[in-house]
């Protein structure tokens, strides 16, 4: 199944089944880390949609792995990753506990810095 077939899904509000496809995708160890920030992305659209917000969470901060895991300096991975992060912080606001709040938190600050 393709991702077309995933933003169909996507439409209908079947997330659940989206979120099936996309996690054996993102899994796949071909693909490349762009592509996996891609489907990490999508895979918290899906969590959004089924209101599980911390999963969403969980998964912008995977995105965020997934940006330091390409061949970039430091700083240029850093300003990528900076929208994830406050996206999973956004997230965790929503559904998470108090821990994941401050640990998105700590990493944002972390970000900010070697964005510098």
């Amino acid at each position: 199944m393709g991702l077309k077939e995933v933003m169909i899904m996507m439409k209908d509000q079947e997330y659940g089944r989206a979120a099936s496809v996309l996690e054996d995708e993102e899994k796949d160890g071909a693909k490349s880390p762009k592509e996996r920030i891609e489907l990490c992305e999508w895979l918290a659209e899906c969590h959004r949609g089924l209101e599980d917000h911390k999963m969403a969470g969980d998964w912008h901060l995977q995105a965020v792995k997934r940006v330091f895991s390409q061949q970039l300096d430091v700083k240029t991975k850093a300003k990528q990753a900076l929208p994830f992060c406050q996206k999973a912080l956004d997230s965790y606001k929503l559904g998470g506990d108090a821990v994941d709040i401050l640990e998105a938190g700590k990493l944002k600050q972390r970000l900010l810095e070697l964005s510098r």
